[in-house]
């Protein structure tokens, strides 16, 4: 297939979305169907990809309207997260999005925990910290794994 590239990706910031305290991993800040296809663009290496590449890969697990996964991309490309530009198709017939992330896995989980532990920070202060060590302290490796990063936070601080 020939690629023209037609668009220039947006300048649209990132915006992490609110923490959902009863979701698991990626789903604590994204819908289900959100978190499969940022993992599926995450995992590709095809970059970037189409909306049909990505249905292709969910359909292996679950049935799933291309319109559904086209609407979601957009969706996470309003939200910051992806990023796109139009494509020509071949022969310049039709037009066509192509995706990629505007952060990689890394990134996305750390700054997602950093927005939620900021936020608690600043409204509850000394309880976080609190509740924190007590959870902590039920495991020892995680008590000692701690305790490491205290003291070389302190000890970078001094000098």
């Amino acid at each position: 297939m020939v690629h023209e590239e037609v668009y220039t990706p947006s300048k649209k910031k990132t915006s992490l979305p609110q923490y959902n305290i009863e979701g698991k991993q990626l789903e604590a800040f994204l819908g289900p169907l959100e978190a499969s296809i940022i993992e599926t663009i995450w995992c590709s290496k095809k970059r970037p990809i189409t909306v049909r590449e990505v249905l292709e890969e969910l359909r292996k697990k679950k049935q799933v309207a291309y319109t559904t996964v086209m609407n979601t991309m957009d969706r996470l490309y309003e939200k910051g997260l992806l990023d796109r530009r139009i494509e020509k198709g071949k022969g310049g017939a039709y037009l066509y999005y192509v995706y990629w992330p505007k952060m990689e896995e890394a990134n996305f989980k750390e700054a997602a925990v950093r927005q939620v532990l900021s936020s608690l920070l600043d409204n509850f202060e000394e309880l976080v910290t609190t509740c924190l060590v007590e959870k902590v302290a039920t495991d020892d490796k995680q008590l000692e794994a701690l305790k490491e990063k205290i003291d070389k936070t302190l000890k970078e601080k001094k000098k």
